[in-house]
């Protein structure tokens, strides 16, 4: 028996066997309450906070790599170009992006200044003449997924206008705001290695980001796939179980497989941990899982390109589907040993460059989800823009896979989702 691992163009290749730590500082994935509580260097009460001034409006500005990111009052735009549009910000979400960048710990080095922010819900203010001419106006509520301008943590952004979407009216900004880059990412991911079926069950390993609650969203509730969840910790096991998967697990080395061999029976598939196919289907399921495990880097853990997905064959009671963020291996002049197999992480920035015309139409279709009822993007906490570095502490944290939401409006809000209360 084999493991079939189809190839996805425009993918970034990760290996399936071990990885090596990035830096030797690593991070506790969960603190407990007193930790919590303790944890209030860089508090946004101790920032420098201008008053807003006429003409001007409000940036949380990145000048130094592992800082405090400082409030800054920046000339207000006074239009846009063709293809662009000026946003006054709503919401801003904070991606594993914004996090890794903020430190220097992301696959490119950005110039500083530099504005953190790519996923946000706004007002038009200011609309370019091609704008104009592909239906926007002052005044339309859109989503942005700004992923390489960035720019989304003030009160205004610039967006080109490929990069947004217009909100229906019945959906509610602070929903929105936490859709398009996790739905999205799953979505193409999954559509593009494996046309879903009602039978399937899909393994999904949620990991760190929100692209595995997504995905387990996506699969349970749009599919109509039995979804068998594994999750950092218990409270994200109970989010994904609120959705309907049919077994949610929260991660435990010694007990994992041993949990999943009971789901298995009770649906009477149990050969795929057995004999070489179990063994296969065992390196894949640590490749994914290894991301848990103390030790590992911060870069390792909020990787935005690792959301891979794999089909695994059975004998005879068909295949199961391995999806979600994977482990990987960085030292590419370490040998591939016998039997090991290679998955591939999808990003979604290279696949906008190169498919553009998939990405909107991706984008389109998740809007519909959610406006439709199939799917329920899930946040954690909201954080007003002053204070900013509070909300990207909690984010490195990792205590959950839901979304930390930026209100740039009210600058001072610090709210616990009802969820999580």
């Amino acid at each position: 028996m084999s493991v079939t691992i189809r190839r996805m163009s425009h993918f970034t290749h990760v290996s399936g066997i071990y990885w090596k730590n990035l830096k030797k500082q690593s991070i506790r994935l969960i603190s407990n309450e007193t930790t919590k509580k303790e944890k209030s260097i860089n508090d946004s009460s101790k920032m420098n906070i201008p008053a807003s001034e006429p003409g001007k409006f409000q940036a949380a500005t990145l000048n130094k790599f592992d800082n405090s990111l400082i409030i800054q009052n920046v000339e207000s735009f006074k239009t846009a170009q063709p293809n662009e549009v000026v946003i006054d910000v709503h919401y801003c979400t904070i991606n594993p992006s914004d996090v890794l960048l903020s430190k220097n710990l992301y696959t490119y080095e950005p110039k500083l200044p530099i504005t953190l922010g790519y996923e946000l819900v706004g007002e038009l203010v200011h609309v370019g003449k091609n704008a104009q001419d592909k239906g926007y106006k002052t005044g339309d509520k859109v989503i942005a997924l700004n992923k390489e301008r960035y720019g989304g943590f003030a009160e205004q952004c610039i967006a080109e206008v490929g990069d947004i979407w217009k909100i229906p009216s019945n959906l509610r900004s602070v929903d929105a705001v936490c859709l398009l880059n996790d739905y999205m990412n799953a979505l193409i991911a999954l559509e593009r290695v494996v046309t879903i079926d009602e039978n399937d069950i899909i393994l999904v390993n949620v990991g760190l980001s929100g692209i595995g609650l997504a995905a387990a969203d996506l699969a349970t509730n749009v599919f109509r796939s039995q979804v068998i969840g594994i999750c950092i910790n218990n409270d994200d096991a109970i989010l994904i179980r609120n959705r309907g998967v049919f077994a949610s697990l929260e991660y435990n080395e010694k007990k994992l497989l041993k949990r999943i061999e009971q789901i298995a029976g009770d649906k009477d598939i149990k050969a795929f941990l057995d004999g070489d196919g179990g063994e296969y289907f065992k390196k894949i399921l640590k490749c994914f899982t290894d991301i848990y495990k103390s030790g590992t880097s911060l870069k390792n853990l909020l990787r935005d390109d690792n959301f891979t997905v794999v089909i695994h064959h059975l004998s005879r009671e068909g295949r199961v589907v391995i999806a979600g963020a994977a482990a990987t291996k960085m030292d590419a002049q370490t040998g591939i040993e016998d039997g090991s197999f290679t998955i591939t992480g999808f990003n979604l920035n290279e696949y906008r460059r190169k498919e553009p015309e998939s990405y909107r139409q991706a984008g389109e279709e998740v809007l519909e989800f959610l406006e439709e009822g199939l799917i329920i993007p899930i946040h954690s906490m909201i954080f007003g823009l002053h204070k900013i570095n509070d909300a990207l502490r909690f984010s490195s944290e990792g205590r959950t896979s839901a979304k930390v939401i930026i209100d740039i409006k009210d600058k001072e809000r610090v709210d616990v989702a009802k969820i999580f209360e």
